[in-house]
């Protein structure tokens, strides 16, 4: 009888442990407490996402950096065959850094409330163009179809610090695209 006691009293602790443990991964998701035993799959220079939509870049400096609209992603890649997935834990462990500008060199950039076009330099710091046969020979007959328009909220990520574009020899489209 006495074994047959232990062998129950055993049996109700293993069942109550099971709960407990059973109650708690439900609770905070299993994810959240299998996360510290995995690294992240993510590298510096990859494109993430997890269960949303939402596409990041992932920096150096282990922070994701968000690209505000469509065309600043198509800017830099041409597909999204590059994008890895990742848990939604991992992503919200990951800081926000700031947000994508548009790829130098490739597009011309301007908003709503100011009719200026600018070509975009290095750092974001974009480079008024001042005249449109400078856009021309920098984009060809069709340079107004190069033009995207950066909601206002988003021009504030770009530096107009840059040298104003006259002629197409004051700006290397080539040299910056690399």
């Amino acid at each position: 009888i006495f074994i047959m006691d232990n062998f129950i009293a055993v049996g109700k602790r293993t069942l109550s442990m099971t709960v407990v443990i059973t109650t708690i991964a439900w609770a905070m998701g299993l994810s959240m407490l299998l996360m510290p035993l995995m690294a992240s799959a993510a590298v510096t220079g990859d494109l993430i996402k997890a269960s949303q939509p939402a596409v990041y870049y992932y920096g150096s400096d282990n922070k994701r950096y968000v690209f505000p609209n469509e065309g600043t992603y198509w800017s830099w890649y041409a597909n999204f065959d590059a994008v890895k997935t990742i848990t939604d834990g991992e992503l919200a462990a990951m800081p926000i850094g700031g947000n994508v500008t548009y790829k130098p060199g490739a597009k011309l950039l301007k908003i709503t409330t100011d009719p200026k076009v600018y070509a975009v330099a290095a750092g974001g710091t974009l480079r008024w163009v001042e005249t449109e046969a400078a856009a021309k020979a920098l984009y060809g007959d069709a340079w107004a179809t190069q033009v995207n328009d950066v909601p206002d909220a988003f021009f504030v990520n770009y530096s107009n610090t840059g040298a104003k574009i006259s002629v197409a020899a004051d700006y290397d489209k080539a040299a910056v695209m690399a």
